[in-house]
């Protein structure tokens, strides 16, 4: 029996971007976190505070593409379809949203000392909440980076959304761009709390691997897809065209200045190229600071003590960052695109070879 396809808008292209990178940032943000709880408090807060609100905005938007947006909220009421992945998917979104924002309340100084005025008592249970709160998030963030892939996967008669790498795709690519998230907001609050050393270098090399991997993980993806076999129920007979042409869409057909132009160059190579930039100034910095402290000499002779060069490392921190997310935005439109014209294209293809 041949399944029906339905098309859609732009809007779950963006909530599937804006999701991702909410989940993604929390994630980021709550390593950064546990690892040092003294220091980077106000990246930090800033990047907890945005992932519920590109969460919401995101859950808003799949609303809207709703003929009756109301009736969206019908998902939330039972648990009855225990099976689907968009029933899942809401009520993990759901609980994100609470617990993202309950995290961020906490962590925020001012508010975290508001609290403490208001209840005496918080001040020696603040940090046991705070972590209970930050793990919860995250387990419940990487849910929803997972389920931005699912729901896709889950959609019947589009081939190429049908195969397991296409949920770890998002997956890695919502962290991808939540990590670009976090340094933004590190950079709008850098007059305020710069970076210290260990979490700059924790997030450059962050971006090295999760960007190598992705770039795996997108290639094995399109590979895979082009060949007509994804590993899904629906990659064989003629669904194979399908898939094929799909993939032959993204690489070598009409979308394909935007998948090497923006989602290649602009959302992988330049993040890397950025984040490597970044490693090696940091080094050389280290290096001179070391060379400095071992050498004894009047202080006013000593060169200046700036640890690193600030406006160059955060000219390409900012420049990787806006890559990552222009790239990240980009993959989601494409997998949409591709996966809904290609399935036209192929049936009637088929109708002319028979």
């Amino acid at each position: 029996m041949e399944e029906l396809q339905f098309v859609w808008g732009w809007q779950p292209a963006l909530y599937l971007f804006l999701g991702g990178v909410g989940a993604g940032a929390f994630l980021a943000a709550g390593v950064l976190f546990l690892t040092d709880r003294e220091h980077n408090r106000a990246a930090i807060a800033a990047s907890l505070w945005a992932a519920p609100v590109c969460l919401g905005v995101g859950l808003l938007l799949l609303l809207s593409e709703l003929t009756a947006p109301a009736r969206g909220l019908l998902l939330w009421q039972s648990f009855s379809n225990q099976t689907s992945w968009m029933a899942f998917g809401a009520w993990a979104a759901l609980l994100a949203l609470v617990f993202f924002a309950l995290t961020a309340i906490v962590v925020t100084r001012p508010i975290e000392a508001a609290i403490e005025r208001k209840w005496p008592g918080f001040a020696t249970k603040k940090r046991r909440i705070a972590t209970v709160l930050t793990v919860i998030g995250m387990v419940l963030a990487l849910c929803v980076a997972v389920y931005t892939g699912m729901l896709l996967m889950a959609v019947p008669a589009v081939p190429l959304w049908d195969t397991p790498l296409l949920p770890c795709l998002f997956t890695v690519s919502a962290i991808d761009t939540g990590v670009a998230l976090v340094e933004i907001a590190a950079l709008a609050v850098h007059r305020r709390e710069p970076l210290t050393h260990r979490a700059r270098k924790l997030l450059e090399r962050s971006v090295v691997v999760l960007v190598l991997v992705e770039g795996v993980v997108l290639a094995a993806y399109v590979g895979i897809m082009a060949t007509g076999n994804g590993g899904g129920a629906f990659t064989h007979g003629s669904a194979a065209l399908t898939a094929a042409l799909s993939a032959w869409t993204l690489t070598s057909g009409e979308l394909a200045p935007f998948f090497w132009g923006l989602l290649v160059a602009c959302g992988l190579v330049l993040p890397l190229v950025m984040a490597v930039i970044g490693l090696v100034k940091d080094k050389r910095s280290a290096a001179r600071q070391g060379e400095a402290a071992a050498t004894p000499a009047p202080e006013e002779t000593l060169p200046a003590a700036a640890p690193v060069s600030a406006p160059a490392l955060s000219s390409a921190m900012l420049v990787g960052a806006l890559g990552a997310l222009v790239g990240g935005c980009t993959l989601r439109f494409l997998i949409l695109l591709a996966g809904q014209h290609a399935d036209l294209i192929a049936t009637s293809a088929a109708q002319l070879l028979l």
